[in-house]
């Protein structure tokens, strides 16, 4: 489990360990917002939309990286990378709200 091979297989355990950690590093920042006033200008923040991308995007595509990896003979893989298609484009468009809505002179 915990080798597993370069040439052939999906490196799963490595994302899992990096996206559990993005995520809670997401949930801190999150927490750290609401309790100060940077909540009433939300919209205009950049990190913010960035992070809410990233969150739906991982959220959803633990599942899906762990199903491709391990359970990829009971499940119809056409539908997961359809998903998977989805969960792109949901980050990229707010990624896009980001930059559009975001503070130009705002320094981070």
């Amino acid at each position: 489990m915990c080798f597993e091979n370069y040439l052939n297989q999906i490196q799963t355990i490595p994302y899992l360990i990096a996206s559990v950690l993005l995520i809670t590093s997401i949930v801190f920042y999150f927490s750290e917002v609401l309790n100060t006033d940077e909540v009433l200008f939300i919209k205009t923040n950049i990190m913010f939309w960035v992070s809410v991308g990233y969150l739906l995007y991982l959220a959803g595509n633990i599942p899906i990286r762990v199903v491709r990896n391990y359970l990829y003979e009971l499940v119809d893989l056409k539908y997961i990378l359809e998903i998977s298609s989805v969960l792109s484009i949901v980050m990229n468009i707010c990624f896009i709200f980001g930059f559009i809505w975001g503070e130009k002179d705002k320094q981070y």
